[in-house]
């Protein structure tokens, strides 16, 4: 199970441990699995770079798709019990890309040009890059599409999830094979985590994103509007699904809407029991 292998399965880049001071598997969680699923987190984690200053942003625009420093609390921890639940209802185990260095040294969901100010940064964020392209073609090459759930913290709505594609942009392939209610309907993705009781953003009828919150660096670049990308779904969380006591409850719901997507979309069945 995934809860047990993913620490024995971590990617370990040699360059970086002289670099910054500390063994790769503190800085990056990575999991190549065997299943057309993949789950990113970039701005959860909290470590410290030794040597590496805080990134200033100078001359940079600000919020948005700029220049942002904050961290998304709680999205490393959601993430990973988010690959664990899979792991366990699916008969396989996901990949993931999960950043633990704190978003004030780089930015992942940004463009280097933005997300990093300093050369050992810069071989973090192109070790995360590298492994999310790797996989996602691998992914693409075997299997002809999949999904990829990049997960995310936001501070406008601690009760709402918001759904960012850049308007159905990121998941264009599934639109045009299997037709708009995919994207938009009652089991879409959005559509069977509302049904669990969450407060989504757009209403899942709705292709009409939240401006702001209409997904980033990451599901643009590895989208299915690429000839090499797979259907990317941004979710940006409220605080009240980050929070430690609901995070069980919540990547629960999570993963077992991604397990009925992946039957339905991604022609993967759930496991028969567990393992």
């Amino acid at each position: 199970m995934i809860c047990r292998m993913l620490f024995r399965s971590l990617v370990l880049f040699v360059a970086l441990t002289p670099a910054c001071g500390r063994g790769d598997e503190e800085l990056l969680i990575i999991h190549e699995g065997d299943l057309p699923i993949v789950i990113s987190a970039p701005h959860g984690g909290t470590i410290d770079l030794p040597d590496v200053p805080i990134r200033k942003g100078e001359g940079l625009k600000k919020g948005g798709a700029g220049f942002f420093s904050g961290r998304d609390g709680g999205t490393e921890e959601l993430a990973l019990e988010v690959v664990k639940r899979l792991d366990e209802k699916l008969p396989g185990a996901p990949s993931c890309v999960i950043s633990r260095v704190h978003r004030k040294y780089v930015d992942f969901n940004r463009p280097p040009e933005i997300g990093v100010e300093h050369d050992k940064a810069r071989t973090i964020h192109d070790s995360y890059h590298q492994s999310l392209q790797s996989t996602v073609r691998r992914i693409r090459e075997k299997f002809g599409s999949g999904l990829l759930v990049d997960i995310h913290g936001q501070g406008s709505s601690a009760t709402t999830v918001f759904r960012g594609t850049s308007n159905g942009l990121t998941v264009q392939g599934l639109r045009m094979k299997l037709g708009e209610e995919s994207h938009t309907g009652e089991h879409s993705l959005l559509g069977l985590l509302k049904t669990t009781g969450w407060k989504v953003h757009p209403d899942p009828f709705s292709d009409k994103e939240q401006s702001g919150f209409t997904g980033g660096h990451i599901v643009r670049t590895y989208g299915s509007h690429r000839p090499d990308g797979i259907d990317a779904v941004q979710l940006e969380f409220g605080a009240d699904y980050r929070k430690a006591a609901a995070r069980e409850k919540v990547a629960g719901e999570l993963a077992d809407a991604i397990v009925q997507y992946a039957e339905r979309y991604l022609n993967v069945a759930p496991a028969t029991s567990a393992r």
